[in-house]
């Protein structure tokens, strides 16, 4: 996709971003309720599991000294989030096109722009709401919100990256929405999510996992929103190195198979 063709048809962008948040609850009674609902649920499910079964510990927050695990696990949960269901709608999108795709000349990317795009727009709500709840607890973090966006940015080419490339690969092999589903969940266990490092018995775990595919985001994020303090520069680095050679190496399967779409759908 040449960026002069993307601004071209930037309002075709907008009007699908529009649609697929307008369509992702419809019909449903909560409605937009459900984002929120749903890592709510999770965090209540993990809480007990981490703190009443296994006898955790959250982690002291270094800037307002709080140890609440529910704020700990959403301040990794929502980026990673992110990452899993755009990737697991986005996956669909473009075989979900087939139609527009046969009848306008448009680039393709935007069928799954514009899953990432409503997707960021949910994870922002998200984040403001959790901003109110660090209030709650005596953490002021709104200036934290800032170094936050930069990191979703980053997290945004990370995720359109490998979106761009199992879309493309599921026109050819619908397997890949199964085999998501099973990756997605390596990486939810393998990232300091609903476990802290340190708390760990095995050493290479707590070493590497905080600089894993997704462990990386979620540390920084942790830093960012629980700890309240900046992450490193070798951290902030490594998430960008990392997030535009995924996001480059997508963008260039997804052009090199986008040609073949209309034939094979």
């Amino acid at each position: 996709m040449s960026l002069r063709s993307a601004v071209a048809h930037r309002n075709l962008l907008y009007l699908l971003t529009l649609k697929e948040l307008r369509t992702r609850y419809r019909k449903s009674i909560l409605g937009w309720a459900w984002s929120l609902l749903n890592p709510i649920s999770q965090m209540i499910i993990f809480s007990i599991i981490f703190l009443a079964i296994f006898g955790g510990k959250a982690p002291r927050s270094s800037s307002s000294g709080i140890e609440n695990f529910p704020l700990y696990f959403l301040s990794g949960l929502l980026p990673f989030q992110f990452v899993s269901i755009s990737v697991g709608a986005s996956i669909g999108s473009v075989q979900g096109g087939a139609s527009l795709i046969k009848k306008v000349a448009f680039p393709h990317e935007h069928l799954v722009l514009s899953i990432v795009f409503a997707q960021l727009v949910t994870v922002c709500i998200e984040l403001l709401v959790l901003s109110a709840s660090f209030l709650l607890f005596g953490h002021f973090m709104f200036q934290w919100l800032i170094p936050m966006a930069l990191l979703l940015v980053l997290i945004s080419l990370f995720t359109t990256g490998i979106a761009l490339a199992l879309s493309a690969a599921n026109v050819f092999f619908h397997d890949i929405n199964y085999l998501w589903g099973i990756a997605s969940q390596i990486l939810f266990y393998a990232s300091p999510i609903i476990w802290v490092v340190g708390q760990v018995g095995n050493e290479a775990i707590n070493t590497y996992a905080p600089w894993g595919p997704t462990g990386a985001f979620v540390t920084a994020s942790h830093q960012i929103l629980y700890q309240g303090v900046f992450p490193s520069l070798e951290r902030w680095g490594y998430i960008a190195v990392w997030s535009l050679a995924v996001f480059g190496l997508g963008a260039w399967f997804f052009n090199r198979l986008s040609p073949r779409f209309a034939e094979e759908i």
